[in-house]
């Protein structure tokens, strides 16, 4: 398996990371557990026999596809060779790309033509084109992304001021904290929030804590019972109850496993 990221350079804002993965048959069959990563990605399967699977519900990964917001870690698996390139976005941009209501993508995979026809007829070409030339991939859709018009307004900007503050506390916050950043009543923040970035603030900033203590035990940062009490888990019981939620198995079956794909990814 083969791992890469690419550079988002001035694309930040909007485009959070570039990703090529790639198997070859040695690596055949291959499945991992899939953190969710607080945001929502397009990506371009370059082969056959990708699937993934969330809550008993398998889905077969073709083509072009977007990935909305997920609260629960799923399984994801390869079958025979092949490639994929993607792109994951800041928490906002689809949103501003589309309009459209992201949480109807939440927990979902779906392909990209049903969610949106003029995106998809605006980026398939350039998947296709530079298929055989990731690098050249990579700067084209940057390219792309970055001339391509936004929804701007108040309430977004209050929503990525909120994503923000959330990032800057590493998610160690509650919901009436934010609320002091923003202005907006609890009740406008939470369908905002959900209508523009897919999950409410209160399973967003929880994601978030998580995810950061999990990058940083897998940088070797700190050592982990440091992290439980840096990250305001009020007990180990309390982390244990966290990490079987998103990971869905205890931490001390994670601890014993290989995860190749997601140390990968948290150690990027």
């Amino acid at each position: 398996m083969t791992l890469k990221y690419f550079d988002v350079d001035n694309a930040k804002g909007l485009v959070e990371e570039l990703f090529y993965l790639s198997f070859d048959e040695g690596d055949i069959p291959f499945e991992s557990t899939v953190l969710p990563i607080s945001c929502i990605s397009i990506t371009n399967i370059y082969g056959k026999n990708q699937s993934a699977f969330f809550k008993k519900t398998k889905t077969d990964l073709n083509g072009l596809v977007i990935t909305g917001q997920f609260y629960e870690s799923y399984q994801f698996l390869v079958n025979s060779k092949g490639s994929s390139f993607g792109i994951s976005f800041h928490p906002t941009a689809i949103y501003k790309l589309t309009k459209i209501d992201v949480s109807k993508l939440t927990e979902k995979h779906l392909p990209l033509i049903e969610v949106s026809e003029t995106l998809y007829n605006l980026i398939h070409p350039i998947f296709i084109k530079h298929k055989d030339d990731i690098p050249r991939l990579s700067r084209t859709l940057k390219k792309t992304f970055l001339n391509l018009p936004l929804e701007k307004n108040d309430t977004i900007d209050q929503i990525d001021k909120a994503i923000e503050f959330i990032r800057v506390k590493e998610g160690m916050l509650n919901t009436y904290e934010l609320l002091d950043h923003v202005n907006f009543s609890q009740k406008t923040l939470e369908t905002q929030f959900k209508k523009i970035i897919g999950l409410t603030p209160g399973k967003y900033i929880r994601l978030n804590r998580f995810l950061k203590l999990m990058r940083k035990y897998e940088g070797k940062e700190i050592d982990l019972k440091d992290l439980i009490y840096m990250y305001n888990y009020y007990d180990h019981s309390h982390f244990v109850k966290d990490f079987k939620y998103f990971m869905k198995q205890s931490p001390k079956e994670y601890f014993n496993s290989e995860h190749q794909f997601l140390n990968e990814y948290l150690n990027k």
